[in-house]
C-alpha cells in the first residue's frame, strides 16, 4: 500500500497528512502558513518542514496543493493571490530533487473536490464543479473525473471574476475580483467595520438578517450561478470553512443562486450538494490524486 506525503497550502493555513490513497490520513498536523513559509524561499521553507515532518521515515511520493495558478503541465507555481513569494516556482523540479520521491502538484482545491466527490457518491462521469468559500473563493471542474486545466493550465479562476463598479485591487494585481467580495477576507473586514463587538465566528448567527451580510451571500451566489449557467454541471458542490461557519444561511444562498442561474434548466434540476468541512479531507484527497496519477489515470 502506497505510503503518500500530502499537502494542502492554503491562504490561510497549511495541512500536512500521511495517507494511503484510499481516503486514511493518520499524522495529520494543521497550522498557520506564515509559520511556515517565513522567508522569500518559499520552496526551501516548503521542504524543509517536509523533511522534519517525515523524520526519516520512508514515503512514496508527495502531493502538494497550492492556492495558485500553476502551468498546463502541473510543474511549476504561476502565481499565489493570497500568499507572497509565490511567483514562477519550479515546485515539482525542486522537491522531487530535495526528496528523491515522486511529486505532484495541483490547485489545492481540486484535492478538495476530489474527496468530496467520493465521499458523497458522485460518480466521475459527467461533470462536477465545487466552489470553495475560504480565505478566497476555490474553484475546481471535474469533467468524467479529470479536472479541466485550459490551454495555459489556469481554467477554473472563479473567485477572478470581475465585478463592474468594484475598486478592490485583488492579490492578483487585477481590480474588482469577485472573491474580494465574496471571500473570508471580505467577511473579516466587513465584521471590523460593522460589527466590532461580534465575534467573527458568530457573525451569521447574529446579523444574518443584516443587508450587509445578505449582500455578502449575494455575492456568493453570484459565484456560483455565473459558473452553473456557463456549464450547465451535473452536480455543484459547494464549501469552504465561510460555508460551513455557525449559522451559515444556506437556505438564502440557494434562493439566492436559483434566482440567478436560467430557467427553465438547468435551475429547475441543479444539484447542490454542501460539503461538509473536514481538517483532513484535502490530505486524503491528494492522496487520491497522487494514486490517480501514478496510475496514469488523471
Amino acid at each position: 500500500m502506497s505510503k503518500i506525503i500530502g499537502i494542502d497550502i492554503g491562504g490561510t493555513n497549511f495541512r500536512i497528512g500521511l495517507t494511503d490513497g484510499n481516503g486514511n490520513v493518520s499524522d495529520f498536523r494543521k497550522q498557520p502558513v506564515k509559520t511556515i513559509l517565513k522567508s522569500d524561499d518559499v520552496l526551501s521553507d516548503i521542504a524543509d518542514f517536509i523533511e522534519g515532518y517525515a523524520d526519516g521515515r520512508k514515503f512514496d511520493a508527495l502531493a502538494v496543493g497550492f492556492p495558485a495558478t500553476l502551468n498546463r503541465e502541473r510543474s511549476k507555481v504561476l502565481q499565489a493571490p493570497n500568499l507572497k513569494f509565490m511567483e514562477n516556482l519550479p515546485v515539482v523540479e525542486y522537491l522531487r530533487g530535495r526528496l528523491n520521491v515522486p511529486v505532484f502538484a495541483e490547485r489545492d482545491v481540486v484535492f478538495t473536490l476530489r474527496y468530496d466527490m467520493r465521499k458523497y457518491d458522485v460518480p466521475p462521469e459527467g461533470m462536477t464543479c465545487g466552489i470553495y468559500f475560504g480565505t478566497g473563493v476555490g474553484n475546481a471542474i471535474m469533467i468524467d473525473g479529470k479536472p479541466l486545466t485550459g490551454r495555459n493550465g489556469t481554467a477554473g479562476e472563479l473567485g477572478h471574476i470581475p465585478v463592474e463598479g468594484s475598486e478592490e485591487i485583488c492579490g492578483c494585481g487585477l481590480k474588482g475580483c469577485i472573491e474580494n467580495l465574496a471571500g473570508g477576507k471580505y467577511l473579516a473586514r466587513l465584521q471590523k467595520n460593522y460589527y466590532p463587538d461580534t465575534h467573527i465566528a458568530d457573525i451569521f448567527m447574529k446579523h444574518s438578517n443584516d443587508e450587509a451580510v445578505r449582500e455578502f451571500i449575494r455575492h456568493m451566489a453570484v459565484c456560483a450561478a455565473t459558473e452553473v449557467n456557463i456549464l450547465d454541471p451535473d452536480y455543484l458542490i459547494i464549501g469552504g470553512g465561510v460555508a460551513n461557519m455557525k449559522g451559515f444561511p444556506k437556505d438564502l444562498l440557494h434562493d439566492c443562486i436559483i434566482e440567478r442561474v436560467r430557467r427553465p434548466y438547468p435551475a429547475e434540476n441543479l444539484r447542490v450538494i454542501y460539503a461538509e468541512d473536514e481538517p483532513e479531507k484535502s490530505i486524503a484527497g491528494a492522496g487520491y490524486y497522487a494514486c490517480d496519477r501514478m496510475l496514469g489515470s488523471s
